[in-house]
């Protein structure tokens, strides 16, 4: 998308009282914090869009909290949309060091959500595989059989690694450790993971191949990573919200781009890092790159008008929450749905079927996230039966249509039904065959 950038000269010769009539008058610009380029969109005058811009300019620096990162001023309004973003973050989900309900620990459709952020992330940067099969997959744990199917199992990886190591602070090594995690086994010689590029041939481009972003000099990488763990320190110290702090951290990271490929997926990561690392635990089971994978336009546009406007990262930020809330009401809405949902699911196999215990256990599981994939291996794990009747159950289960089989490498995976309309039709093709 080209951007048109805004102008390095303003008018200087705008009176207070001209200002004060703009600002009035176009009070829903500032408000919505438009970029020059959607200001031009809108505005067919060129010398009331400049002298509209420049007092936009001038309202947005006097209220604005600077930042330094990659030795460059940048900085940061608090909108009211961003308010109200940091507002949902601290109500809706749980507030700081609180976990949603307690039975979502162990449950499959934790699970699920866990392994979604993974999968998200790896096809917004081109992974060519299904959810589903990149859900079968991490279910069964088979390695890898394409560049794709790894980029999702290192994500995966890097998922786990964060929830084990939230505690620990944020270090240039943890950065290029991130990095190797979500990297490695995929294309050494592409990736090179977790180690900083040794050239400035790496480059951001647009749709038709032209340059939209030129990184740093790779020399000054290193220095640059240690200054935004500082960076993250003066932020934490000033008591900024951890979701500003995560959102400025996510953008650095894809301005410095300190690696040669995977820069995408370290910077989500750190963002799921820092809100997790602040208190935000809730934050395992909400995938920002769902969202962000199915309007990856807007995604790149929100860190175009932050490079091309002397590093405001409002912009980025704004976008960022609006992304963020977006989820978070999936996920809420999600519980809410798919907890009635199985509570429909349990009444009807209760009710028309004579089953035993551990085929009674083995349902309990699957219906507590409905859709979910099971595998003998999970469920032996979870409830204490060996691998054989586990195995054993999951078939004879599917045999009467409770459950789907999926092929999936040498193993088999389970699907729970996703509702009891879809469950009446399995059942209705398992007598017919």
């Amino acid at each position: 998308m080209k951007i048109k950038r805004p102008p390095v000269e303003l008018d200087t010769s705008l009176t207070a009282q001209e200002m004060l009539a703009l600002a009035k008058k176009y009070r829903e610009y500032d408000e919505k914090y438009y970029h020059y380029h959607q200001i031009a969109l809108r505005v067919a005058d060129k010398v009331t869009l400049l002298k509209l811009w420049t007092t936009l300019k001038f309202i947005r620096h006097t209220r604005l909290y600077p930042v330094l990162f990659a030795d460059r001023a940048a900085g940061f309004n608090l909108t009211k949309p961003i308010a109200r973003a940091l507002s949902v973050v601290d109500t809706v989900t749980f507030g700081p060091g609180r976990e949603p309900a307690a039975n979502l620990a162990t449950s499959y459709l934790v699970s699920q959500m866990i392994r979604e952020e993974a999968i998200s992330s790896s096809q917004l940067e081109g992974a060519a595989t299904t959810s589903r099969v990149a859900q079968a997959m991490l279910t069964v744990g088979r390695e890898p059989r394409n560049e794709s199917e790894s980029m999702i199992m290192g994500n995966w990886r890097l998922m786990r690694y964060i929830a084990g190591n939230s505690e620990q602070p944020l270090t240039t090594d943890m950065i290029l450790k991130m990095h190797g995690i979500a990297c490695r086994g995929i294309n050494e010689r592409k990736y090179q993971p977790g180690v900083i590029r040794a050239s400035n041939e790496v480059y951001v481009a647009g749709r038709e191949g032209e340059i939209i972003h030129q990184p740093p000099d790779f020399r000054e990488v290193r220095a640059m990573l240690v200054a935004l763990c500082g960076l993250v320190v003066r932020l934490e110290a000033d008591e900024i919200h951890p979701l500003i702090v995560a959102c400025i951290l996510h953008f650095a990271i894809g301005f410095i781009h300190p690696f040669n490929d995977g820069n995408g997926r370290t910077a989500r990561a750190l963002f799921y890092y820092t809100m997790i690392r602040k208190g935000y635990p809730v934050f395992r089971y909400i995938s920002v790159s769902k969202l962000l994978k199915n309007a990856a336009v807007k995604y790149g546009t929100a860190y175009l008008f932050t490079g091309t406007d002397e590093l405001d990262l409002t912009y980025f930020i704004q976008y960022q929450c609006s992304v963020v809330c977006r989820a978070i009401a999936e996920f809420v809405g999600s519980l809410e749905s798919l907890q009635e949902e199985q509570l429909r699911l349990a009444e009807y196999v209760e009710s028309a079927f004579a089953l035993t215990k551990t085929d009674l256990d083995i349902l309990a599981l699957a219906l507590k996230a409905p859709g979910a994939l099971l595998s003998a291996a999970s469920v032996s794990e979870r409830l204490a039966v060996s691998d054989n009747t586990a195995r054993a159950r999951l078939k004879a289960l599917a045999g009467r249509g409770l459950l789907r089989p999926h092929k999936e490498g040498r193993g088999i995976v389970y699907e729970g039904p996703a509702s009891v309309a879809v469950l009446k039709k399995w059942i209705e093709k398992t007598k017919m065959d």
